[in-house]
């Protein structure tokens, strides 16, 4: 499915609609450049499970933790690339969890997700248009 974005707020209500198709397991891998607007999409997705506060991308935490209907990970992998790294972390137990987990700059672990991966890539197109490709 491809969208066409002409601001944030349809970004992020793009996402909010995502939201009713993710399931408790569901990992979401979302790739595109910086100011792309892989955050603006979470925080959509956020509110589509009834998430109201702020929704920051964990660039230097690395990973996130937000408390709604039901628990999702963010995850960052923008500042850390190697992929040994995040096996140390121990990622691995996010993946396997019973969380919603959703990663940007996925590329960097891409050999570990797993195949059921719902893959979405934004791209920039102009100063606020966006083009939206979901692989669900």
């Amino acid at each position: 499915m491809e969208k066409i974005s002409n601001d944030p707020e349809t970004t992020e209500f793009i996402g909010f609609n995502l939201a009713s198709q993710i399931k408790t397991g569901d990992i979401i891998a979302i790739e595109g450049e910086i100011g792309a607007g892989k955050t603006t999409f979470i925080k959509g997705i956020l509110n589509g499970f009834g998430y109201t506060g702020n929704v920051n991308s964990p660039t230097y935490t690395l990973i996130n933790e937000y408390q709604s209907k039901n628990k999702i990970i963010h995850i960052d992998c923008y500042r850390e690339q190697n992929l040994n790294r995040w096996l140390d972390i121990g990622v691995v137990d996010y993946l396997n969890g019973d969380n919603i987990i959703i990663i940007e700059w996925p590329q960097y672990i891409r050999k570990i997700l797993p195949d059921h991966t719902i893959d979405i890539y934004i791209k920039h197109i102009s100063e606020f248009k966006r083009k939206i490709k979901i692989l669900l």
